[in-house]
């Protein structure tokens, strides 16, 4: 079955622009293996068959990259992780990037951890260096927008689940950096909830900007980025 899996991985990833090197396949197995079993006992995702989890969990993680230039080095914080989607295939496939990973859930950081754990060691393998763990934060998006360590800390503020813009705006457009960009992955009927965050974002002193369709059909997926000082769309 993993190797099945690898195979699948391999050929999906390499057809949507996303090549992967040994180590990399390595991680991404380890993931959905860790993914799967835990999942039998947390309710962590609840997309389970394994070429779901290949498109909608780790393609759609990575998709983003096709319209965005995240680059090593660059700092990254995925609010509302949960299981690690976007952040953890990103840092996968980039793993130079600073990332810091979101969420409430003391379940959902226990399974965080012992995955991190896991794809460091995965790493160490075959790298002289470690990969370099990113750092699981377990509180709520509020508390960490109010934190001196998180305040204009972020090229990147990365949103990938059911909150809305307008209520997001609070506590992710005080993690930018001055020039950083905050990307929430959106379904394509977006336009609405990007009308009724217009006035929030104003009064917090920026506007949505690129509204970009992915062209990938099975994700049915949409990005809507947001920068301080924006005042035009």
């Amino acid at each position: 079955m993993s190797n099945q899996f690898r195979e699948e991985l391999h050929k999906t990833l390499l057809q949507h622009g996303f090549p992967l090197d040994p180590v990399q396949v390595d991680q991404f197995v380890i993931y959905w293996s860790e993914l799967k079993r835990w999942n039998s006992r947390l309710n962590l995702t609840s997309i389970r068959a394994d070429q779901e989890i290949i498109v909608k969990h780790f393609l759609d993680s990575l998709s983003v990259l096709q319209y965005f230039d995240i680059k090593p080095g660059d700092t990254v914080i995925d609010i509302g992780t949960g299981a690690g989607f976007p952040g953890l295939p990103i840092k996968i496939y980039i793993p130079d990037i600073k990332l810091v990973l979101v969420e409430p859930s003391l379940k959902k950081v226990s399974f965080l951890r012992f995955l991190v754990s896991q794809l460091n060691r995965s790493h160490q393998s075959d790298t002289p260096n470690a990969w370099e763990n990113p750092r699981i934060v377990s509180q709520r998006a509020e508390e960490c927008a109010t934190n001196d360590q998180h305040i204009t800390a972020y090229d990147w503020v990365l949103t990938r689940y059911v909150a809305s813009i307008e209520d997001s705006a609070v506590y992710c457009l005080p993690l930018l950096k001055s020039d950083g960009m905050w990307v929430a992955y959106k379904s394509p009927d977006v336009q609405h909830e990007i009308q009724q965050a217009t006035p929030k974002l104003q009064s917090l002193g920026a506007r949505g900007g690129a509204i970009i369709n992915s062209h990938i059909p099975k994700l049915n997926r949409t990005y809507v980025t947001i920068q301080q000082g924006v005042l035009d769309v």
